[in-house]
This record gives structure tokens, sequence and C-alpha cells, in this order.
């Protein structure tokens, strides 16, 4: 008898146990992003500083190679540029040093700019 009312008990919970697991599975899928998103950063900011990006590389491979920018938006200025992609560390938003990707109309990177945390403009 009190094997089948433990059982009931964990039926009439069950929603609520389903809710639990699920806030934790996104929990964990969040953690495992901006994980990646970090690695990406900083793998970035080190091929900038040790010479190894490369202009005319395609959008597809940066992000491919450094993961996803925390922020694309289209550029309406004069300097070619089409796109930027702004890469940073994703949990240090104002001590973050700063990179934005610029890219052609064909989705090629032509520049980049590092600015250091301590640059705020």
């Amino acid at each position: 008898m009190l094997v089948l009312m433990s059982g009931c008990a964990a039926i009439e919970h069950m929603d609520g146990l389903l809710a639990l697991k699920s806030v934790s599975d996104s929990q964990r899928d969040m953690d495992i992003y901006l994980k990646r998103q970090e690695k990406g950063f900083k793998k970035l900011k080190d091929d900038i500083n040790n010479g190894r990006l490369r202009k005319g590389a395609s959008k597809k491979y940066i992000i491919d190679a450094y993961f996803e920018p925390v922020l694309a938006k289209k550029s309406a200025d004069d300097s070619g540029a089409k796109e930027i992609l702004l890469y940073r560390n994703p949990t240090e938003y104002f001590q973050s040093d700063r990179i934005y990707l610029s890219f052609d109309n064909r989705g090629r990177l032509v520049s980049w700019e590092l600015k250091p945390a301590d640059c705020q403009s």
C-alpha cells in the first residue's frame, strides 16, 4: 500500500518535477553557449594579436572559427563595410575588450578593430 501511495505522490508532482528538469536543462544549455562564446572571443583576440586573422575570410569561416558574435549589425557608413560583427567577453560586459569585424557586401572580412576595455568610445 505504501508503494502505491508513493507512486501517486510522484505522479501528482510530475509537472513540477518536469518543469524543474526543464529549467536545469536550459541553464546547462546557456552555460555551454556562454562558454563557447567566451572561448571564441579569446581565440579571436589571440589570433588578432598574433597576426593570424586574415582579410578576405568569409563571414561563415569567422563564425565557424570563433562562434557567434554578441552583436551583428548592418553598416550604414561610407567605409565600404556592409556588416559589422561585435565580439567581446559575454560575461564581462563593461570590463571586456571589444573586437569589431567589418565585412563587405560579399561577406568577406575587410577590417577589424580591437578596442581595449578602458577605451569606452
